[in-house]
């Protein structure tokens, strides 16, 4: 049902975007813990992991009202433990409903819209203190963002996902549930994306 649900969802934001003026680009960028306006953001375990793909975007005549949507590589850094980390692969969908403002030279917008993951890979690992973590296939969250638009062709921004669905379960060598890890799949992410 939820396949269903996200490929309805992906055919009418395509359709939506076909019917309006489409620009296409390539959008890049990072994952991070904490957003700060210092040094400290570019630290190693600030970071997350990154994602990069092609996206497409169209803005619908009516008061600067657009969608866009994006099909990205993404790995993430999974943190079981204190010294527990895995690198997980994900196909990602994010798609957006967005309000764009500005000239032609600068202009400012909003975005937000449901995501979805896909695990590329194994799903499992085991650590050496008896623990085994299992990373679900498939992940919903929520992303809200912002950023700034240049010459209309270069987009800076940030947006933070919201976990809308657990990424995964942690359980000990006598198979019960480990209550106190948990792995969340909520980021920062820093994007930049360039329209041709």
């Amino acid at each position: 049902m939820k396949r269903l649900i996200t490929l309805l969802a992906a055919v009418v934001a395509f359709a939506a975007m076909a019917s309006a003026q489409a620009r296409f680009g390539l959008e890049g960028g990072v994952g991070i813990k904490k957003m700060t306006f210092s040094k400290d953001v570019y630290k190693a375990d600030n970071y997350t992991g990154f994602f990069v793909g092609p996206k497409m975007k169209a803005k619908i005549p009516i008061l600067g009202l657009g969608v866009d949507a994006s099909l990205q590589y993404a790995m993430n850094k999974a943190k079981i433990a204190e010294s527990r980390t895995k690198h997980m692969s994900y196909l990602r969908l994010p798609v957006n409903l967005r309000w764009d403002i500005g000239t032609s030279l600068i202009g400012v917008y909003a975005a937000t819209g449901p995501q979805w993951d896909w695990l590329i890979g194994n799903s499992d690992l085991k650590t050496l203190d008896g623990l085994e973590a299992t990373f679900e296939h498939s992940i919903f969250s929520w992303n809200v963002g912002a950023g700034l638009m240049f010459a209309k062709h270069v987009e800076l921004g940030a947006s933070y996902s919201i976990p809308m669905s657990k990424a995964g379960s942690v359980r000990n060598v006598y198979d019960q549930v480990a209550g106190n890890i948990k792995i969340k799949n909520q980021e920062w992410q820093i994007r930049l994306c360039y329209f041709f």
